[in-house]
């Protein structure tokens, strides 16, 4: 394997490795909004907190999830 090949290849594993990164941080962070915002409104809060807290585990299973290694 060519020592431009490799170079592409470790290139594109840290692409997506702050990929996943950013997603799982707008995930989290939403998630945390989404806990706070469900005390606040009028109706649907279970639904809101439910979907905060999945938003939050999906968060913290991103990065473990694109770990291959």
């Amino acid at each position: 394997m060519s020592s431009q090949t490799t170079q592409r290849n470790e290139a594109t594993e840290r692409a997506g490795a702050v990929a996943r990164f950013l997603v799982a941080m707008v995930l989290f962070v939403g998630g945390m909004v989404a806990f706070g915002w469900a005390f606040t409104v009028e109706s649907n809060h279970a639904l809101i907190f439910s979907a905060g807290l999945l938003m939050v585990t999906l968060g913290c299973f991103v990065p473990m999830a694109g770990r291959d290694r």
